[in-house]
């Protein structure tokens, strides 16, 4: 393919319509554009092309650093994928309707840019991704997106980052926008979960960090019946668990992260075998990275493997001094860690 991209255009018109449409699917976007312009024939195969960019600091040998002009040589309902990792003069979120797919880094949007993001209109975005929005931005964001029509195709919306938002979500108010499947949340607050899942009636998957314990006056109104798909860090894992897990029955895969707290490690198992058969009958793969500091304690970790059939995979790694991890996924203690 190299090869033909690089001859000359006038030996590509001797290739049919059907083979060229194939070969520029797979060009780069800075590559295919200069074929824009060459004639009517490459022009109109070119327009159906449909385009997946991302948009990060050029290389130094790259040409247009500043403002990638040869953008502008595509009609904007081309690009169905956009990742802006930069700064981007040009961008204009309301002209690009037909995006399937947009990730952002609000590092790099000023005011209003970003406020494009808040009155866009993309019936056709299905994955929204959200990097480093800004504080004093976050609350009136999330709630934008979560509910609101502007967005009728979205499945996946993820927000990440340093900051948390905790807009004031109605507690028994379904959103418009009930397509959302995935909701990925650096952070929340346990005492807005109801409220949130009762926001996005057909969630399935969820994943978040909840950086305090889940209160014991949480009360859920309802069951969460699509939920299958749970991950989170919880501030004290067994009894956490056991607040979360009575309103998800259907639960299928569960991961769980934290540090269990200064107690018997066998204990925190022993609850957790106890949650699970309670609440996630359904439940068919479960992971687990718990940390544990302690001098005494040391559990041998075939006990913890017969508690219950999904903790075979469990292994303890042992880091400096004291430190213990207990998990499914890891073949040696983390050095770098929130626990450490």
């Amino acid at each position: 393919m190299s090869n033909i991209i690089s001859s000359k255009p006038s030996r590509l018109e001797l290739l049919p319509n059907e083979i060229l449409f194939e070969i520029f699917k797979y060009v780069k976007t800075i590559d295919l554009h200069r074929f824009v312009g060459y004639n009517q024939r490459i022009n109109n195969i070119i327009s159906d092309v449909k385009l997946s960019i991302d948009i990060q600091y050029p290389e130094e040998e790259e040409e247009e650093v500043e403002d990638f002009n040869y953008l502008k040589r595509f009609l904007p309902n081309q690009f169905i994928r956009l990742e802006l990792r930069c700064r981007w003069g040009a961008f204009n979120l309301h002209v690009f309707t037909k995006l399937r797919s947009l990730k952002i880094d609000c590092n790099y949007l000023p005011e209003n840019q970003f406020n494009q993001v808040l009155t866009a209109n993309l019936p056709d975005l299905q994955r929204f991704s959200i990097d480093n929005v800004p504080n004093y931005y976050g609350k009136e964001l999330l709630i934008t997106i979560l509910d609101s029509e502007r967005f009728p195709s979205l499945t996946l919306c993820q927000f990440s980052g340093e900051f948390y938002y905790m807009p004031e979500l109605k507690e028994y108010y379904t959103s418009p926008n009930s397509k959302i499947r995935t909701l990925i949340l650096n952070r929340w607050d346990g005492s807005s979960l109801c409220s949130l899942l009762n926001l996005l009636p057909n969630l399935r998957r969820f994943e978040t960090n909840f950086l305090e314990s889940i209160s014991e006056s949480l009360k859920f109104n309802m069951h969460y019946i699509t939920l299958e798909n749970l991950r989170i860090t919880l501030n004290d894992p067994s009894n956490d668990l056991e607040k979360i897990l009575s309103c998800m029955p259907n639960l299928k895969y569960l991961r769980v992260k934290g540090k269990i707290p200064d107690r018997s490690v066998l204990e925190c198992f022993e609850k957790m075998t106890k949650t699970i058969g309670i609440y996630s009958s359904n439940l068919q793969k479960f992971d687990c990275e718990l940390y544990f500091h302690a001098w005494i304690d040391q559990v041998d970790i075939l006990v913890i493997q017969k508690l219950h059939p999904l903790f075979k995979m469990i292994e303890c790694h042992f880091g400096k001094l004291i430190n213990q991890c207990y998990a499914t996924n890891l073949t040696e203690y983390p050095i770098f860690n929130e626990y450490a």
